[in-house]
């Protein structure tokens, strides 16, 4: 090999070295994190836009009787690996009941949406009592309502929404269901995985102040609505002091915008129990 191609193997080699040692600061690496989508979606369980019924998909313990429903859309299953692996440990049975891009508030979305919510909670109704958790998009574009076949745009489509997720809240209750909604969490105002390719070692900068309107947190509205619910919001979680952190204990914490990845999702198992403490004590 010549002089000149040695040196330039050796740049690139060194290049490809930097890269790597950047990049092994994050879990999972940047060029993975938009496919870390968990358990949930991985085994099928997110049910698509043509389908009205969800799968049998059990995870945790599926022996027991101590039952955990997770029950919304891609919000609710990010979630779910934490959920799962805490319901691993106190040997609990999760069920997952998730649709894309279908609010658990009991609206007139579109006609797949409602018939699947409406077959999850008649499911829900027929199981053993227990926990279910509730979580769905609630920011400034996730929903917009069709009533009388016309659709509303955010702001009118808001009192709607409150009140279609009351409407759920109050159904799960009635039939004796621990119900907690988790609420949604700030969305990015920018891509923040790109931001991080470019501050690999200051991902300080690709942080941002959180924005959770209450003229758009219809989830949160609502349930302050309903006696017995609990709520849990991790605003604190993701956005200690008014920041919301990219990476946090070197675990990559979105992998979009607007969804939070599996890898962060799972390590909050410990704060999932203590915020859920244990319904069957």
């Amino acid at each position: 090999m010549s002089a000149r191609l040695a040196v330039a193997a050796s740049v690139v080699l060194a290049l490809l070295s930097s890269a790597s040692t950047a990049d092994a600061r994050f879990e999972p690496g940047l060029n993975r994190v938009s496919s870390d989508k968990g358990e949930i979606f991985r085994f099928g369980c997110l049910t698509g836009v043509s389908k009205v019924h969800s799968p049998s998909c059990h995870f945790g313990d599926l022996t027991s009787q101590k039952n955990l429903v997770i029950l919304g859309d891609s919000h609710a299953m990010q979630w779910g690996p934490g959920l799962i692996k805490l319901a691993e440990r106190k040997n609990w049975q999760v069920t997952a009941l998730t649709r894309a891009s279908c609010s658990a508030a009991l609206v007139k979305q579109d006609p797949g949406c409602d018939l699947w919510r409406r077959n999850s909670l008649e499911r829900i109704s027929r199981m053993k009592k227990g926990l279910v958790v509730v979580a769905s998009a609630a920011n400034y574009d996730a929903y917009t309502i069709s009533p009388g076949g016309y659709e509303l745009d955010r702001e009118s489509s808001q009192p709607l929404l409150v009140d279609g997720m009351v409407k759920t809240l109050r159904r799960l209750r009635a039939g004796s269901w621990r119900t907690v909604l988790i609420r949604d969490q700030s969305v990015a105002p920018f891509n923040v995985t790109r931001c991080l390719r470019g501050n690999r070692r200051t991902p300080g900068r690709c942080g941002f102040q959180p924005d959770q309107s209450s003229s758009y947190s219809y989830d949160y509205v609502a349930a302050r609505q309903v006696a017995g619910v609990a709520i849990i919001d991790p605003r604190r979680l993701l956005c200690p002091r008014d920041w919301c952190h990219p990476v946090i204990r070197n675990k990559l914490v979105y992998r979009n915008q607007e969804h939070l990845s599996a890898t962060f999702a799972r390590s909050t198992e410990g704060w999932l129990g203590r915020s859920l403490g244990d319904p069957w004590e």
